[in-house]
């Protein structure tokens, strides 16, 4: 007899895996942490166990898991290894941005995604399958130093070229943040190109690691996330043949191409940042619980002014996790597809990471002193949430979004902020 396994089990069983692996790297976190070292046997596990492949439905070798699965475990994953997690969650984001093109692409609208055409998809079913069978790792660079956080814009440039009759693209640009470096197989990045019709559009190319005029330049050192190894990438004069080319979307932030990403993106990285404010949290109520000064009769749990921080703690946990698996489900359910539904999405975003920070510090103020101190995981609970907010979307462009979208003002409007 064929049984199916429920959501809610499929969701359980998720959980319980992240929170496995999330209590093993928490015992490494520090050490990484204070060596500045990646963490090759974190990755290592997730690829055995199967998380690397969250997002793949069971009959293609993956997991199952859902977009808010995916923000659960990132959350539960994170308060073991922040840095792990931001890692491994730059290879699932683009497994599921990838996977969620492939299974529900976007409704024709006369774009340069209508113009995708089925080579694409064709590239795209042979790299999840090879993904599963090798269990390779997806990375790459989206930011650069002369755009920052806007994904729309990249200086990074394909220009289409044929070598010995085949088509293809040279590509030239330097990435910043090429987070999980050292373990990259395959490398994702946008750039600016053309299509086949020579109208200028963002092109997205996977390229693997040994391909001629692709270099790591390790610059990575940093006062949060230090274990992620999000080095430079540096291409130069890197011709790739026209099939690693797997998506097209017109430039600028603000199109349904950028919903995907930022679905799959922005959601992982609230929870992601929710997870170490969470880590906070649980830190600081423990030891409010067995904090007792000798100069009284019970633990600092019992004083007002601690009740208060806690409670402050509570409500600005809730109200991002409430914000980040409501936008999963509504995406989830067909919702979030049309460009001026991108503002929701980074609203979440948005949201829990600036919470998180917030979390961080009531934390820090209920513990004191001692966590400062290197010994505390509490310092690097501080320096590791910081991020959060310069991630894209960035604050600035973020609110600038959310702010025209609720006034009734185009996203390219001038003036723009970021």
């Amino acid at each position: 007899m064929t049984t199916t396994t429920s959501a809610a089990e499929r969701t359980a069983r998720l959980l319980a895996l992240a929170g496995e692996l999330a209590d093993e790297f928490g015992e490494r976190a520090d050490e990484h942490d204070q060596q500045n070292t990646f963490p090759f046997e974190n990755i290592e596990r997730l690829k055995e166990s199967g998380y690397t492949m969250l997002p793949v439905p069971e009959e293609l070798g993956g997991l199952g898991g859902t977009l808010l699965d995916f923000v659960m475990c990132q959350e539960r994953l994170a308060q073991g290894c922040a840095s792990t997690a931001l890692s491994i969650n730059m290879h699932i984001f683009a497994l599921g941005s990838l996977m969620e093109n492939l299974l529900n692409p976007p409704a024709p609208s006369g774009g340069a995604e209508e113009r995708r055409g089925p080579e694409a998809a064709a590239t795209l079913k042979a790299m999840v399958a090879m993904l599963a069978q090798a269990k390779l790792l997806i990375g790459g660079g989206f930011t650069e130093a002369e755009i920052g956080g806007n994904w729309g814009f990249p200086t990074t440039k394909a220009l289409r070229q044929e070598r010995d009759g085949a088509p293809g693209f040279l590509i030239n640009g330097r990435k910043q943040f090429t987070t999980m470096a050292p373990a990259i197989d395959l490398i994702a990045v946008n750039t600016s190109t053309t299509d086949a019709d020579g109208e200028p559009v963002i092109g997205m190319f996977v390229i693997p690691r040994g391909t001629a005029g692709i270099e790591i330049v390790e610059t990575w050192d940093t006062m949060s996330m230090r274990a992620t190894a999000s080095h430079d990438l540096n291409i130069k004069d890197c011709w790739v043949p026209e099939q690693t080319c797997v998506g097209l979307r017109a430039p600028g932030d603000a199109d349904v191409g950028a919903n995907v990403l930022l679905a799959w993106f922005g959601l992982s990285i609230g929870a992601i940042y929710t997870g170490i404010a969470t880590a906070a949290r649980n830190f600081a109520v423990d030891w409010a619980k067995e904090r007792q000064p000798v100069l009284f009769d019970r633990p600092i749990a019992h004083f007002p002014g601690v009740q208060f921080h806690v409670a402050e703690m509570e409500l600005e946990l809730a109200a991002s996790r409430a914000l980040l698996h409501a936008t999963a489900e509504e995406w989830m359910a067909g919702g979030l597809r049309a460009r001026e539904d991108l503002a929701r999405i980074v609203l979440a975003k948005t949201q829990a990471t600036n919470a998180a920070i917030r979390v961080v510090e009531q934390a820090m103020t209920v513990v004191g002193a001692p966590s400062i101190f290197r010994t505390n995981p509490m310092q690097r609970y501080y320096r590791d949430v910081r991020p959060g907010a310069f991630q894209p979307l960035t604050n600035d462009v973020a609110k600038e979004l959310i702010g025209k979208t609720a006034l009734g003002i185009a996203p390219e409007f001038l003036p723009r902020w970021g």
